[in-house]
């Protein structure tokens, strides 16, 4: 559910029946207000014109006709009438269930545009806003009826000791409360977070308890990657850790966002109700694994968490990475890289960029060596870090192309000394989405026959920290340790090394949690086999 703009402003009165003069360049939005149920005119009642940002325009009241005039700028204006006593629920032009969802008259200079009004008899829903540390009202809070499509109905202020009283009408609702000053976490009706959650109103309806936790507000921006705008009607949502939606509000015109939230670890993201754009998280992750994580606390200032989107493309560019390859002499002999591309499309050939990220330094502008595949068509590229770049080293590949693809490779070890054949691992190609801020890596050894290294790969634009805890199969925490990588850095170490921990360390079975607040990662564990090289691989999850 949303968090609507408010639609605030002073109330100009211009009583009917002292019109002025109307100065040139400007037009007049003109009716009656009369009630739904009798059909009566209807006496001070107000009328608002709000202007295309939202903001009030201008207000008056009716005389005893039910009359009203209004005197406003060209443009587009949303009118709507309520009854100040709560007599009268509000009522929105065209008897639009919503202010948002109401016509916008437009109006030219020297018009005259009529705009009735029918005002159905209000029911009241009436309850308190408390404090969960005092149990104190909160004063000032605005508490929101929202009809059950998620479009907001009406809102009030809680009175000084937090009471309030809603005037809708006959109908069924969800009922928030929330502050736009204090920083009180958002609750809607009963004890939940989100509108799809909230309990069903159906006034009249009294002794609704509302009890607000406090919060760290977190602020952000949406803007266009291509234009630097900031589209309108976006939306904004805040995850916890497990992928579940936790909180919901709406993108300002002016396209901020603002959650009030309970101190935690959550991650973010914009989505376009119209679908004009791509659903994008945080650092301009396109999934939730690949999102950046953010903690929260109430000891600290949480920076901006502006969000960056793309117009939907039914084309997009194809990004993926093989985070292993190599073509070095080993401990136990030879390692090698061979690869395969592979064109899915039936009917078109396409070109694949093809870059290699060697281990240990910034690649963001690593140089690309093209590659053709024909239409359901697979190219074959024996030891590809010497075939296609003539060089030695281990690192990553990076793949792009403007059509969809698949790549997969086995890195072997030929050892030394004996036709034995190879001893292997294959590693196929993954995209940011596949990319992880927390994930975890089982399977964990380091014994007299074993040895287990880490590879760690940053497919973000920019630096990024990795903190990496591990631990004995019993959860007990053994050591940690942090690494900083730069855009495109591939490294692989030992696994005791980059925790922290002696080489003899001992570990049967244990795991690791890795994480990072500052963008998505790609990694594996590798235990090998001491006495043949061969390498067990386990993807991060």
């Amino acid at each position: 559910m949303t968090m609507p703009m408010r639609l605030s402003g002073l109330f100009l009165l211009i009583i009917f029946a002292i019109a002025a003069p109307l100065q040139a360049q400007v037009g007049l939005v003109s009716g009656t207000v009369r009630s739904a149920d009798i059909n009566t005119p209807l006496r001070d009642m107000v009328v608002e014109a709000y202007n295309a940002a939202g903001f009030l325009a201008t207000s008056t009241l009716t005389d005893s006709q039910g009359r009203y005039l209004l005197s406003v700028s060209p443009g587009a204006y949303r009118v709507l009438a309520y009854d100040s006593n709560g007599i009268y629920a509000v009522s929105f032009y065209g008897d639009a269930q919503s202010f948002e969802s109401s016509e916008a008259l437009s109006i030219a200079a020297n018009q005259t545009v009529i705009a009735d009004f029918r005002l159905p008899r209000g029911l009241q829903i009436t309850g308190i806003v408390a404090s969960s540390t005092n149990g104190g009202g909160i004063g000032g809070a605005v508490v929101a009826a929202y009809n059950l499509d998620g479009s907001r109905r009406t809102f009030t202020d809680s009175n000084a000791d937090g009471s309030f009283t809603l005037v809708v009408p006959a109908g069924s609702y969800r009922v928030v409360a929330y502050h736009e000053t204090l920083s009180f976490v958002p609750e809607f009706y009963r004890e939940t977070t989100l509108f799809v959650n909230a309990a069903t109103v159906t006034p009249p309806a009294s002794g609704l308890v509302f009890t607000l936790d406090p919060g760290v507000r977190v602020h952000g921006v949406v803007t266009d990657t291509s234009t630097g705008t900031r589209p309108a009607r976006m939306q904004a949502i805040a995850y916890d850790m497990q992928g579940a939606e936790q909180y919901r509000t709406d993108v300002s015109l002016s396209g901020e966002f603002n959650f009030v939230l309970p101190p935690g670890t959550y991650k973010f993201a914009a989505i376009d109700p119209q679908g004009l754009y791509q659903t994008t998280f945080y650092r301009s992750a396109t999934s939730f694994a690949s999102a950046a994580s953010v903690p929260v606390t109430s000891a600290a200032v949480t920076p901006p968490v502006d969000i960056a989107i793309r117009r939907t493309e039914p084309e997009a560019k194809v990004t993926q990475w093989i985070i292993g390859a190599a073509n070095a002499q080993g401990g136990s002999g030879t390692l090698q890289t061979d690869l395969w591309i592979y064109n899915p499309s039936a009917d078109a050939e396409i070109d694949v960029l093809v870059s290699f990220l060697r281990a240990g330094q910034d690649n963001a502008s690593a140089t690309p060596v093209p590659v053709r595949v024909g239409p359901r068509q697979q190219v074959s590229i024996v030891n590809v870090i010497d075939a296609l770049f003539g060089t030695t080293g281990t690192g990553a590949l990076r793949f792009e192309s403007n059509a969809p693809f698949r790549v997969s490779s086995r890195t072997f070890n030929i050892p030394r000394g004996a036709d034995i054949g190879t001893f292997g691992l294959a590693l196929v190609g993954k995209s940011l989405g596949d990319s992880h801020s927390f994930g975890t890596l089982p399977g964990l050894s380091n014994t007299a026959t074993t040895r287990t290294n880490f590879a760690l790969f940053n497919p973000q634009p920019n630096e990024i920290k990795v903190t990496i805890e591990l631990f004995a199969a019993d959860g007990t925490r053994l050591g940690t340790g942090e690494v900083n990588l730069r855009p495109s850095e591939w490294i692989q170490a030992g696994m005791l090394a980059l925790t922290n921990l002696p080489a003899d360390t001992p570990l049967a079975s244990g795991y690791a949690i890795l994480t990072s607040t500052e963008g998505s990662f790609l990694a594996y564990a590798a235990t090998v086999d001491a006495k043949s090289g061969d390498a067990t691989i386990v993807l991060l999850e």
